[in-house]
């Protein structure tokens, strides 16, 4: 029967061959129309591979029979009927045919048992150059394993993923990408449904609400998948053969967060994600990740030549001439960091986060007594010399981290490290400590794990981040200096060694922005633009102290970077919003 035949025919015809005892009801008409049509994959995959894609099959298979007959309420037999009258309907659909948006229990309690499962997006093989992409045909060797897919409405769901097997090119397709000469090659676009672990898919959905909670609200991977446990999960169990559990951890959180970030990225670039194949989950995507963070720190945030009527200044002439133009940023820093090379400005990265020191120093002093300035050899299983003072002071440091030496240290880094919102607030300390003492009053000088001292960042009076930058060992003016060259090629840094002492002359007369008319508000009065916005700005990105601190260099500078490009965005809508035409400087 047509796909275009009138609907009272179709209803007609279909209530004929029905048999006298099998009323046709809406409700089941509906919902088989709607089913029927999001299961073409599967009714697809059991038809001979010679079978057109785009043609209804003549039959269906048992299972999608027996799933489609306890969703609807309806016989085998009546099923079978339904599907002689309405298949070209269902096959030339575009799914969800009547809006039924809740389907997900349907599925979840019927899906697993007739084996209803995630399919790759296309049925063919797509190498070019292979034989059986040039004749289209119907791709047929194929392997099921059992998935939980996380859904934003209907909690976790048992099911199953499929991947199809091209014999002509050696390709497995799988529902998010292909796997060919140990390569893993992403379908273009962003899919519904993204892989985090081996057997866990999340909606991309859910992976968007978790990126907005750590932009909008400072929340942790962790924390984020202790949200979907707790309140999205809607107290689901599996079925009691199901070989895997429904909790989501943190790492597939963050396994979600950086392949939207990627597979974003590349249609920004109009490429292709690729990635090997070989390795777990976290080796997949770390060459990815540091193409990533390096092509950044390269070229910069997409918003390094933004502007706008609120952090630049058009001044023209009574006949409306542009006669002059001021464009504005500020720069601060913020202590956000993550663990490094004990040795003072060393950039190498850490193996791992509990090395003391990079590869490279790890061979000239591991070894070595850690009390500053001395050259003795440690003692076995020590990290002092043998002299009787340097092991007093070990005593001292593994003393602080089993009492309240520790756990003071971390509540007055948490100040800053979960503010409730943009607005910075002080947390008193004087009713949570005693008054034993503190670890000032120990003379301690060993050399502990280093940490980055600060983040720098460059802000224009809009909000707008323009770049971020990464500082070992101290925020001095040279850093400073050298980030802002790197940052703005064509700037000329014209007083370099200057550190603005009030006893500064050529500084005072050059560098002070009160002379700067351009800066200067309505009839001289004030700053015309926010100079503070700096400031403000670090009171959110503070917010990630807790989070980052922990972190792997090459996991901080990409959710970082994540963070800030997300955060533009946020920014850019609301300036267009208020009218404030924001664009970006065209490439000199």
């Amino acid at each position: 029967m047509a796909a275009t035949q009138p609907a009272l025919a179709v209803l007609q015809t279909l209530q004929a061959e029905l048999s006298p005892g099998s009323p046709l009801t809406f409700s089941s008409l509906f919902r088989f129309m709607t089913l029927a049509s999001t299961l073409r994959n599967d009714i697809l995959l059991v038809q001979a591979a010679s079978h057109p894609s785009n043609t209804a099959p003549d039959f269906i298979s048992p299972a999608i029979n027996l799933f489609l007959a306890a969703c609807c309420d309806l016989g085998e037999s009546d099923v079978d009927v339904y599907w002689k009258v309405l298949k070209d309907v269902v096959w030339h659909s575009n799914g969800d045919i009547f809006g039924i948006e809740d389907m997900f229990p349907l599925f979840a309690n019927h899906g697993r048992q007739y084996g209803i499962t995630l399919y790759p997006p296309h049925q063919t093989c797509l190498t070019e150059g292979c034989p059986a992409h040039a004749k289209a045909s119907v791709l047929k060797k194929a392997e099921q394993r059992q998935i939980v897919l996380y859904t934003l409405d209907g909690g976790p769901i048992a099911t199953y993923s499929i991947h199809l097997y091209c014999a002509e090119c050696n390709t497995n397709y799988h529902h998010g990408y292909s796997v060919n000469y140990k390569t893993r090659t992403f379908y273009p676009g962003i899919p519904d449904v993204i892989q985090v672990g081996g057997h866990q898919f999340v909606e991309t959905r859910v992976v968007r609400m978790w990126r907005t909670l750590m932009l909008v609200s400072w929340t942790s991977m962790s924390n984020c998948a202790q949200l979907y446990n707790v309140a999205l999960k809607q107290n689901v169990k599996p079925p009691p053969d199901f070989p895997w559990n429904f909790e989501l951890t943190g790492d597939h959180v963050w396994h979600g967060f950086v392949q939207l970030a990627l597979m974003e990225d590349c249609i920004e670039r109009h490429t292709i994600l690729s990635v090997p194949q070989d390795g777990d989950q976290k080796a997949h995507f770390m060459d990815a990740i540091s193409e990533r963070n390096n092509r950044i720190r390269t070229y910069g945030q997409e918003e390094l030549r933004h502007y706008c009527n609120k952090c630049t200044r058009f001044r023209r002439d009574d006949s409306g001439t542009l006669t002059s133009k001021y464009s504005v940023v500020v720069t601060d820093g913020v202590t956000v960091g993550h663990p490094c090379c004990a040795i003072h400005n060393c950039h190498a990265p850490l193996n791992n986060n509990c090395d003391h020191f990079c590869p490279a120093h790890t061979a000239t002093h591991a070894h070595k007594c850690a009390i500053i300035a001395c050259s003795n050899d440690a003692l076995a299983k020590s990290k002092v010399c043998h002299l009787a003072e340097h092991k007093a002071v070990e005593r001292t440091y593994q003393l602080r981290g089993q009492s309240r030496f520790q756990l003071q240290q971390r509540l007055q880094r948490s100040q800053l490290a979960h503010p409730t919102n943009s607005t910075p607030q002080d947390v008193p300390l004087d009713d949570l400590v005693d008054d034993a003492p503190l670890e000032e009053d120990y003379t301690l000088n060993i050399d502990t794990d280093g940490h980055v001292e600060a983040t720098q960042l460059v802000v224009a009076p809009c909000g707008m981040i323009l770049a971020r930058e990464t500082f070992y060992g101290a925020e001095g003016v040279g850093s400073v200096i050298e980030m802002i060259k790197r940052v703005f090629r064509s700037v000329d840094i014209f007083h370099f060694n200057c550190k603005h002492a009030v006893t500064d002359r050529w500084c005072q007369e050059n560098c002070n922005p009160a002379a700067f008319e351009g800066l200067l508000g309505d009839d001289s009065v004030g700053w015309y633009f926010n100079l503070s916005i700096a400031e403000q700005t670090n009171v959110w990105f503070s917010g990630y102290h807790a989070i980052c601190r922990e972190m792997i260099v090459h996991r901080y500078r990409f959710f970082l970077d994540e963070m800030v490009m997300q955060k533009n965005r946020l920014t850019k809508a609301k300036l267009e919003k208020e009218g404030r035409r924001p664009g970006n400087w065209p490439l000199a």
